[in-house]
């Protein structure tokens, strides 16, 4: 069996930065308002809205509360 190596659009740390970004920029008027409501430091949203920061569910967990939605809807809305 061989696997293919995934597109970066359908890589699910990409899937959920889109979705986390869509969700901040309706809430927030910037990204350091967004990580200080979400006590996570600037660098890591903007990692995380980039598809480049890896989630630890600590701060997957923070960043739901601070968009008001639940991890599970989130994930849910990501197709994962």
């Amino acid at each position: 069996m061989t696997f293919e190596p995934m597109s970066k659009k359908d890589d699910i740390l990409v899937k959920i930065g889109d979705l986390v970004r869509k969700k901040a920029k309706a809430k927030f008027k910037s990204n350091v308002e967004f990580a200080n409501v979400a006590d996570v430091n600037e660098a890591t949203i903007r990692r995380i809205l980039q598809g480049e920061q890896n989630l630890s569910i600590k701060i997957l967990k923070k960043v739901c509360q601070a968009l008001e939605v639940k991890v599970s809807d989130l994930l849910r809305e990501t197709g994962i």
